[in-house]
């Protein structure tokens, strides 16, 4: 099944190091993406879509049949069914592929652990396959930095970490018993290092109702501002790095199309919606890890590290890689009826 890397000694089929390049001339490359149907993956996959003459998008799920799915095989991907947790089909997603771009969900399960070893998985079964570039979304370790717990991204963290160490296979950076075999000489990776979701504003941040055309954003940002970036726009960001992938080798981007405060955040949805009245209820990190619902304490311990000041972003980097990253008021521009439909939801 693999024929093309059982061909090759152990060295060769390792060998992933800095001077490896791509040229046009070799025809396109196949980028396997995680989580297409997603946000952030289904993003990547429609960007890259647009160029099938540089890339064979091969897009990875466990719901082939789903429409999401159908949407992106109608637009030239070829759709693999595969598990994050079986090694064995992960291999065969990524069976000939030249780069990987992986994002890992804790949501789901809502388990740290479960996530990391799959990530882990990921990366083995790329290595292993030989792919030559791999891009993740990864994260600071934010346990590390404030004392607590942040699940959804400390997770990301050590899984990152686990690439950055891949070369020394006696070292266990996960605690998780993980060591990862054979002999390397090294991996082409780029960490991408989102900050906030302008998407969370129709989903699990949408503004709340208070009464009749009037709503709460409840962010706890306590004076800060809070870096922010619309996931389709990373698309973009991403087919910036392929088209330069060594300049981006071992780099760590950091990335954030603007700062705004909860004042800018809250007069910017004023602006959009005149027929509805949008406050800042000032809520707090520790008003947030009071709340009931699944994953509020991770979700303060991020708000948290978001206000700590270590949640440095580069918003000149991210106007290099996409110039025509989206400002919340274009976004909101773009989105209000997704937006609108939400809060119609919080009716």
């Amino acid at each position: 099944m693999f024929k093309n890397w059982f061909r090759r000694d152990s060295s060769e089929k390792y060998k992933m190091g800095c001077g490896s390049s791509f040229d046009a001339s070799d025809g396109p490359r196949t980028v396997v993406i995680f989580g297409s149907t997603g946000l952030l993956g289904g993003a990547i996959a429609r960007r890259l879509l647009q160029e099938p003459f540089l890339y064979k998008v091969r897009c990875v799920t466990r719901r082939s049949s789903s429409e999401k799915a159908r949407q992106l095989a109608e637009h030239g991907a070829v759709i693999v069914n595969a598990d994050l947790g079986e090694t064995k089909s992960l291999e065969k997603a990524l069976e000939g592929a030249d780069i990987m771009f992986l994002t890992t969900h804790y949501w789901d399960e809502r388990n740290k652990e479960k996530e990391v070893i799959k990530g882990l998985n990921a990366i083995d079964a790329a290595i292993q396959c030989g792919v030559k570039h791999i891009i993740f979304n990864g994260s600071e370790n934010v346990k590390k930095i404030i004392g607590k717990e942040c699940n959804h991204l400390d997770s990301k963290s050590a899984i990152e970490e686990y690439i950055r160490e891949v070369d020394n296979p006696s070292v266990d950076v996960t605690g998780l018993n993980h060591v990862m075999p054979g002999n390397k000489t090294g991996i082409n990776f780029t960490i991408l290092r989102l900050p906030f979701w302008l998407e969370n504003f129709y989903s699990v941040f949408k503004p709340h109702k208070l009464k009749h055309a009037v709503y709460a954003v409840a962010l706890p940002l306590e004076g800060c501002e809070l870096d922010m970036m619309s996931v389709e726009d990373v698309g973009e960001v991403i087919a910036s790095i392929l088209r330069r992938p060594r300049q981006y080798y071992g780099k760590t981007l950091n990335l954030s199309a603007e700062a705004l405060s909860m004042e800018n955040i809250v007069d910017t949805f004023n602006r959009h919606f005149d027929n509805r009245k949008f406050t800042d209820p000032k809520i707090r990190v520790k008003d947030m890890e009071k709340f009931q619902f699944p994953g509020a304490k991770d979700l303060a311990a991020m708000f948290e590290f978001y206000q700590s000041g270590e949640a440095v972003r580069d918003i000149k980097l991210t106007r290099k890689l996409n110039p025509h990253a989206m400002t919340f008021d274009r976004w909101l521009s773009e989105n209000r009826d997704k937006v609108e439909e939400a809060l119609r939801e919080a009716n």
